[in-house]
Formats: structure tokens, C-alpha cells, sequence
């Protein structure tokens, strides 16, 4: 089995392509330019010579890659305004601008598209699309926080419509949320290993199917809702 992970450069990738090895399979770590290939990467490519193959990649220069059984996409940037709600909700409504609306909304579709269009390109079996319970319109409870409720509703929307087109491809797509909430933030499982959230959002990959409605599971297998 070979497993392409997109965005090795951040912890959670990081982190999936460690639990791929585990798994004595074949790792491909790819890093979107213009990031560099990080020294922990380097240092699981002199781990498993014979298992890794780290690479950098650019948008509409898609590398040649061998048959891909898994592939992730762990790209998910934080949007450039401040994401915290204040208790005057309606303090960033006043303040509100479109064009920072839309460059939040840039900065988190870009990346993530260049990584669809690849994984379009090249078929793997099975498709893990990381999103953000963020972007839920249900989940949204509480005013404030517009850009950042904005953007990521963009982003959840691109992965849920992406899901849909390449599920009907003959690809089993999910999208898989890393983010650790509604838990006791007291309590132990508020700050989960990054470690056990890799290998569960891989189990949530190899536990998916092909169907006619995608879906959105948090790391470990709970289904959330759009």
C-alpha cells in the first residue's frame, strides 16, 4: 500500500506520515511550495530510506508519482484574522470588511484546491480531505468571529463538493476533522496526542466507502454534521 501525504510539513502531517510508517508501507510526504522540506521529515527519510519519498510540488506542475492506494490532504492554513469571539458579539459585525472576508477566504481555498486538482489528477483509492468543524453552519452556536466563520464555511463547502465529484469518480472521499471540541477542556482528552489523532483520522480513511453522500468525521470516527 502507498500513501501520499499533502502537507508533510505541518504537525499533523508530519504525524500521519509517522503513523503510515508504522504501518510498514509506502510513504510519499509531498510539501507545496514554496515551504521547505522540514528536518523531522529529513529525519524519518534517514529513518526509512527505503519507505519515504519526501518531495516538493507546485501548483499545475504535478509530480509523477507511482499508484497511489490513500492519499491525504493535511493542508488546512489558519485564516489571517483574529479567530477569538469576543463578548460584544456584534463587535467585528461593525468592523466588518468584504476584502478581508475574501483574503481569509483565499488563503484557506488556495492551498487545499492545488491539493484536489492533484489528487483529481492522479485517482488514489481512497481520498482524506481535512476540514474544520468551523465551517459547520449548523455547529455555529455563537456570534462574532465572522471572518473566520466565513472562511472556513468556504473551505467545508470546497471539501464537501469536491467529496461529491470524485466519490461519483470512483473515489471514496471523506473529510476528516483533526480539531479536538465539545470535550472537558479540563479533562485529558481536550489535549489529545497528535500522534492518536493521525492514526485515528487513517482509520477513518480505511473505513471509508464509496456513497452517494460524503462524509464529515471527526478523528475518532464520531460523524459531524455539515
Amino acid at each position: 500500500m502507498t500513501t501520499l501525504v499533502l502537507g508533510a510539513h505541518g504537525p499533523l502531517g508530519l504525524a500521519i506520515v509517522r503513523a503510515a510508517l508504522e504501518g510498514d508501507q509506502q510513504v510519499i510526504a509531498a510539501v507545496q511550495a514554496p515551504h521547505r522540506l522540514p528536518p523531522a521529515l529529513a529525519d524519518l527519510r534517514e529513518e526509512h530510506p527505503a519507505r519515504l519519498t519526501a518531495l516538493l510540488w507546485q501548483r499545475g506542475q504535478g509530480p509523477q508519482l507511482p499508484p497511489i492506494d490513500r492519499a491525504l490532504i493535511t493542508e488546512l492554513p489558519i485564516p489571517p484574522s483574529p479567530g477569538d469571539e469576543p463578548d460584544d458579539a456584534t463587535a467585528d459585525l461593525r468592523t466588518l470588511g468584504a476584502d478581508a472576508a475574501a483574503r481569509d477566504v483565499l488563503t484557506l481555498l488556495a492551498q487545499t484546491l492545488a491539493a484536489l486538482q492533484l489528487v483529481a489528477a492522479i485517482r488514489p483509492r481512497r481520498l482524506l480531505v481535512q476540514g474544520s468543524w468551523l465551517g459547520s453552519i449548523e455547529e455555529k452556536v455563537r456570534g462574532g468571529g465572522y471572518v473566520i466563520g466565513t472562511a472556513y464555511a468556504a473551505h467545508l463547502m470546497l471539501c464537501r463538493t469536491a467529496a461529491l465529484d470524485l466519490s461519483r469518480d470512483g473515489i471514496a472521499t471523506v473529510v476528516g476533522n483533526a480539531g479536538r471540541y465539545r470535550l472537558d477542556m479540563a479533562g485529558p482528552g481536550f489535549h489529545a496526542d497528535v500522534d492518536d489523532v493521525a492514526r485515528g483520522l487513517l482509520a477513518v480513511l480505511d473505513n471509508c466507502v464509496v456513497t452517494p453522500e460524503p462524509e464529515f468525521r471527526d478523528w475518532r470516527g464520531t460523524a459531524r454534521r455539515w
